[in-house]
């Protein structure tokens, strides 16, 4: 249940200003713990009375979209935006929700006026909202996905993560102990860590209590584990503070003699009054990834990362711009590639969050890719991981039929998700000289949008494409004759770079 472990870091952000009555008081702090059910009912008994209008509106559509409820959530959000002076914010939810439903083209208008009033870049490739949909859908059979009936139970399980030949992940199925513990907010049992043997890809063994004598009495989870497997990272959460607020943190668990030691390491990362959650340290051990809510990021949780120098880790890095958006970007995972995935609900996509790609360039990460339908639906998908072999992994989405509760999946690649990245310079053939601000137009061979993007002041160009199509690249700039190149999959089999030498003429 993802939502439940974002929505936890920002309790108490946003409330009435003014002066409010009992029952709205009373409302706000059934929101603030979770009990959106229960908030909700108060709710609209004071709109109905008239009280606090828009801020009562927008709350009803909050609790609804909490409830996974996005028919009647996407209503009240529509009702919130006729008032005036209405917040960035409700846009974007509004945007998201209808996304959900599948409303693209409602969803990409209210979406762009999010970031018009936020003064953001709608980070598209270059395309209209309606060709960046289409650029997704072009990549369609790319997965095969399968349901782990096997595994999944009647509540959440997410956050798979591979550990010798266990699948470990975190579930609030119930425990089997006489004490019961449960979150009184919603009244469903705490997150713990389980693991199953696996004995292939879709089949597996009992699924048990993984580690209960480390496990905490609120929600572990998920996971990440080095290279040599002898660390573990896990993400928890802390009793509320005064405040209220329920913080997230990240822990290490050593793994000597044959064992997993009880005494746990807090990292030195955390910033008081926010959270750090969502581990995935690299192949290398060098870096550890994870989200955070800390300021200075671009708005919700961002991905940060920190590196190991002996022995210590640095200060947290944010991921930047090109990554991080004002939505939310949360649960990273680096192959052994070094590919860094993770998912978004700021990157356009499908709806809800999706799960993007991104490749490594320099310290950096090249513009995420989204990785298309199968692994992305219209609702969360989120948490993936590989198998060693690479061809294929697991993930969680809750895209059941009451989409409710996440349930984990295994996927198997049909086609790679491999890379070549081009690379290119735009010469005046009648100058000599490099051509800056000539649109580079980019389609598949059936004319499937894939980007659009233009040259730099010194005349280069560079993009990352799948290397398993064949692409067109049309080359315009006014006064000048038109260019094209095509760019085939033997062309790019085996090169990660391919490099372009464009030569234009004056009209």
């Amino acid at each position: 249940m993802f939502k439940y472990l974002l929505i936890i870091l920002f309790l108490g952000i946003s409330g009435y200003a003014t002066s409010q009555s009992r029952q709205l008081q009373r409302a706000d702090q059934l929101y603030n713990n979770f009990d959106f059910n229960r908030a909700l009912d108060r709710y609209l008994r004071l709109e109905e009375r008239g009280e606090a209008l828009f801020y009562v509106t927008r709350r009803i559509a909050d609790c609804y979209r909490h409830l996974n409820m996005p028919v009647y959530a996407a209503e009240w959000y529509l009702k919130a935006i006729d008032f005036p002076d209405v917040e960035a914010e409700t846009y974007y939810h509004l945007g998201q929700t209808l996304r959900i439903l599948k409303r693209y083209e409602e969803s990409d208008k209210y979406l762009a006026r999010f970031h018009e009033l936020n003064r953001t870049r709608l980070p598209m490739r270059g395309l209209h909202p309606e060709q960046y949909l289409q650029a997704i859908h072009a990549d369609s059979g790319r997965f095969e996905i399968i349901t782990l009936n096997g595994i999944n139970s009647q509540y959440s399980d997410f956050g798979p993560a591979i550990w010798n030949d266990l699948l470990v992940f975190s579930s609030n199925r119930p425990g089997r102990s006489f004490i019961r513990r449960r979150d009184t907010r919603n009244n469903l049992p705490f997150f713990d860590l389980y693991a199953a043997p696996i004995k292939d890809l879709t089949s597996f063994g009992r699924s048990e209590l993984f580690l209960p004598s480390i496990k905490s009495n609120l929600n572990d989870g998920p996971v990440s584990f080095s290279a040599d497997g002898r660390t573990m990272y896990i993400t928890r959460n802390s009793e509320s503070t005064p405040e209220g607020r329920n913080e997230l943190d990240i822990l290490i668990a050593r793994h000597r003699d044959d064992e997993w030691g009880k005494a746990l390491q807090t990292l030195p990362l955390k910033m008081k009054g926010y959270s750090i959650a969502h581990p995935a340290i690299s192949p290398d051990d060098q870096r550890l990834y994870f989200a955070s809510d800390m300021p200075g990021g671009y708005g919700g949780m961002d991905i940060y990362y920190s590196e190991r120098r002996g022995g210590f880790l640095s200060q947290p890095v944010n991921l930047g711009p090109h990554i991080n958006t004002p939505g939310n970007e949360v649960f990273p995972y680096v192959d052994k590639n070094g590919r860094l995935f993770f998912s978004s609900d700021g990157l356009p996509g499908l709806g809800g969050l999706d799960i993007f790609v991104a490749l490594p360039e320099g310290t950096g990460f090249s513009e995420p890719y989204n990785v298309g339908p199968g692994i992305n639906s219209p609702y969360d998908d989120f948490t993936i991981v590989f198998t060693n072999e690479g061809d294929s992994g697991y993930f969680a989405s809750n895209r059941n039929e009451n989409n409710q509760n996440d349930n984990l999946y295994a996927f198997r690649l049909v086609k790679p998700l491999e890379f070549s990245m081009i690379k290119g310079s735009i010469i005046n053939e009648s100058t000599g000289s490099y051509e800056g601000g000539v649109m580079i137009n980019i389609t598949r061979q059936d004319g499937a949008p894939v980007a659009s993007l233009e040259s730099d002041d010194d005349g280069n160009f560079s993009i990352h494409l799948l290397s398993d199509q064949t692409y067109r690249f049309t080359f315009r700039k006014r006064l000048m004759e038109p260019k094209e190149r095509r760019v085939t999959p033997s062309e790019m089999q085996g090169y990660s770079t391919i490099n372009m030498n464009i030569r234009m003429n004056t009209r």
